[in-house]
């Protein structure tokens, strides 16, 4: 009989063991994609304010070569220039300098663990 005691305390422990490391998967599972999460949001915010500004000098600019070489659309043309210009270097290096950059950022995030110790993670 004690042994069936000592089995049903072990098959006991065992569950909860169990139950509480699959809680504590969860918990990492939320804690990773709100990391991700908010990164990800902040990222856009901060994408859309400097476009804005971007686009905003890009105007500005494009008057200001226009009024130094006397006509309403040269400018214009070198700013539009530039920018396909840049398109072209960003889509020939994209995978180099974009992709995977941005591939392992999202890796390291997602498998990063924190050390129970760290103050940190508290």
């Amino acid at each position: 009989m004690p042994e069936l005691k000592k089995l049903k305390e072990l098959t006991d422990s065992v569950k909860q063991y169990l139950l509480l490391h699959i809680e504590i998967l969860k918990l990492e599972g939320t804690k990773h994609a709100s990391t991700i999460g908010s990164t990800v949001i902040s990222s856009l915010i901060m994408g859309a304010s400097v476009f804005m500004f971007v686009f905003a000098l890009s105007i500005g600019l494009g008057f200001y070569l226009s009024a130094l070489l006397g006509d309403s659309y040269s400018g214009f043309a070198i700013i539009a220039s530039f920018y396909m210009l840049l398109t072209l270097i960003i889509l020939i290096g994209r995978k180099r300098f974009i992709e995977k950059p941005l591939r392992n950022k999202i890796i390291s995030k997602i498998l990063e663990t924190t050390n129970p110790t760290d103050e940190k993670a508290i």
